[in-house]
C-alpha cells in the first residue's frame, strides 16, 4: 500500500495530497467503462497527527477526514468517525458539527442508540453509517 505520510513530512502536506489525488485520478481513468462513474472520496485519516497538520491539509483543499477528535476551526470539514464507538459516547458524537459518516457500527444495540440520538438531534440530513458484518460466523468477531 502506498502511503503519503513520509512524503508529507519531507515535501509538505499540499504536495502529498496532490500526489495521492493524482494516483486516485489515474486509477479512475483505468476503471472499466461499465462501472458507474462515481468519483471516489479521499478520506484523510488524521488520527495521531497534530491539529496543525489537519488544518494545513484543510487549507490545501482536503475536506473529508477520518478522526476521533474534532477541529472547530475548519467549517466545511466533513468528519468521518473511525474506530470503535462505545455506547456511552454516542450522544457526544451525534452533537459534533459536520459529522458526515460513522465508520463502523458493529451491533444492533449500537445502531439503535445511534439512530435514536440522531433523530433527537433533529437533523434533516441522514447520517451515513458503515455497518460491520461478521462473515466468518466466529463468535469472537
Amino acid at each position: 500500500m502506498w502511503r503519503a505520510s513520509s512524503m508529507s513530512a519531507e515535501l509538505g502536506i499540499g504536495f502529498a495530497l496532490r500526489a495521492v489525488n493524482e494516483r486516485v485520478q489515474q486509477a479512475v481513468a483505468r476503471r472499466p467503462g461499465d462501472l458507474p462513474a462515481i468519483q471516489p472520496r479521499l478520506v484523510a485519516v488524521s488520527k495521531t497527527k497534530p491539529a496543525e497538520m489537519v488544518i494545513e491539509a484543510y487549507n490545501h483543499g482536503q475536506r473529508t477526514f477520518g478522526e476521533n477528535y474534532i477541529l472547530s476551526s475548519c467549517p466545511e470539514i466533513k468528519w468521518h468517525f473511525i474506530g470503535h464507538l462505545q455506547k456511552q459516547n454516542v450522544n457526544k458524537l451525534m452533537a459534533v458539527p459536520n459529522l458526515f459518516m460513522l465508520e463502523t457500527v458493529d451491533s444492533v444495540k449500537l445502531a439503535d442508540r445511534v439512530n435514536s440520538s440522531w433523530q433527537k438531534r433533529g437533523s434533516p440530513e441522514r447520517l451515513k453509517v458503515m455497518v460491520q458484518i461478521n462473515t466468518s460466523g466466529e463468535e469472537s468477531k
